[in-house]
């Protein structure tokens, strides 16, 4: 098998977790109250942000023309076309400019980011893209399963398109013969690029379960009674 076969199957417990989230499935049948979904695209634009600066760290960490294209190509995408969609979203769900001003990330989308950090700082391209991966992989997947539903909520409806659109596919297919020529270069890594795949899927399920929860930094203290 190759790296991406492999990885993807030893890590499907939080893939078929994401898929069976019931916030994801609410998305998907249309039942998410829109609060939740609100909470979500303000981490969501949070770890996008951050996700854009990691890709242009990676970009300083590349040997090769193509590599670093790529990684500087992603940055710019990101920053103006999804940033740009989530202002659009903000508007839609009414975002105020305190909320904006306000915003603290949850734990589960800084404990992510954080690990997404700690592996271009501290490893090689290689490592990082590991790390960043499994987040448009997860998506693509979400979006070719429910590519049929009809949540009937017009900005579900929308984020349900973006991730079935078969360019998205083609570019995570792109982005898997990366990984697995990564994989092949360097045999002697795959076991750090593994460890950082397996913690970014389970910040994917954690990513669902932040806003279902509607998650905060005190949230855990209170329910084990220590106040």
């Amino acid at each position: 098998m190759t790296f991406c076969e492999e990885v993807r199957k030893e890590t499907d417990l939080y893939w078929e977790g994401s898929f069976n989230h019931p916030f994801v499935r609410g998305i998907v049948d249309g039942s998410l109250p829109i609060e939740k979904f609100k909470y979500y695209i303000l981490q969501d634009a949070y770890y996008l942000k951050h996700y854009t600066k990691i890709l242009a760290i990676a970009a300083s960490k590349a040997d090769t023309n193509d590599e670093i294209t790529y990684f500087l190509n992603s940055a710019r995408f990101i920053n103006e076309a999804e940033l740009e969609l989530h202002r659009t979203v903000f508007n839609e769900l009414e975002v105020s400019e305190e909320e904006i001003e306000q915003f603290e990330p949850a734990p589960a989308a800084y404990n992510y980011v954080s690990h997404m950090y700690n592996a271009v700082h501290n490893g090689d391209v290689a490592e990082a893209f590991a790390a960043m991966f499994p987040c448009p992989w997860l998506y693509q997947e979400i979006g070719e399963k429910y590519k049929d539903a009809k949540p009937g909520v017009k900005l579900y409806e929308e984020w349900i398109a973006m991730y079935s659109n078969p360019e998205f596919k083609e570019s995570v297919e792109n982005q898997k013969a990366m990984m697995n020529r990564y994989a092949e270069l360097h045999p002697e890594k795959v076991h750090i690029y593994k460890s950082h795949f397996l913690k970014s899927c389970y910040y994917e399920w954690k990513f669902w379960e932040m806003p279902w929860t509607l998650e905060n930094w005190e949230q855990e203290v209170k329910e084990y009674g220590f106040v």
